[in-house]
């Protein structure tokens, strides 16, 4: 496969659009969701984990926080078409936050690809370990918010997700490998 080396400023336009792109597909992702209780299941995460694999974790966070942005300014881009600042500091709002930090983990992947290659480990293992700063940051915050115990907490903003987490995880990690073999680091 040959990869085509694109100039400077091409490449810097290139990579604009991709973080724009996949900033809109993380909106559009809150728009597939199921609601249920305090945090809803939906497709917002795939395409955050993706941010990182596809654009690297500074490019992939810009990504995120570009659809951060679009939501606090007034877009209804978070879950069943809300937005503004009462959504970030809602129960919700940590699991927002941690997708943020969730590109800088993903984006790791770049540093094991070898030959256009993503090995299935390496990228079960980012996807997986994507989920620390989304849970990591956003169960506490939901416990805070809701005033209730660690058990409650688990129930209402973990385990209802374990099923569709785990489906999430094998999409992501095919979607990346085909991508980084189809397009190497051009994106």
């Amino acid at each position: 496969m040959t990869q085509q080396v694109l100039s400077p400023s091409f490449a810097s336009l290139h990579r604009l659009v991709w973080t724009a792109l996949l900033a809109a597909l993380i909106a559009m992702g809150a728009y597939a969701h199921f609601p249920l209780g305090p945090v809803p299941i939906s497709l917002q995460v795939l395409f955050v984990l993706l941010a990182g694999f596809l654009l690297g974790p500074l490019a992939g966070s810009s990504a995120v926080g570009l659809y951060l942005l679009a939501g606090l300014v007034g877009l209804p881009v978070f879950s069943g078409g809300t937005s503004g600042l009462g959504h970030i500091l809602g129960p919700s709002g940590g699991y927002l936050l941690g997708f943020l930090l969730t590109p800088l983990v993903t984006g790791q992947a770049r540093r094991v690809i070898r030959e256009g290659h993503l090995p299935w480990v390496w990228a079960l293992g980012l996807a997986v370990l994507g989920y620390v700063p989304i849970y990591g940051i956003g169960l506490p915050w939901l416990k805070a918010s809701l005033d209730v115990g660690w058990d409650k907490a688990l129930a209402a903003g973990m385990l209802p997700f374990v099923v569709s987490d785990c489906l999430q995880i094998a999409a992501v990690a095919a979607a990346a490998r085909f991508f980084h073999r189809r397009f190497g680091d051009s994106l």
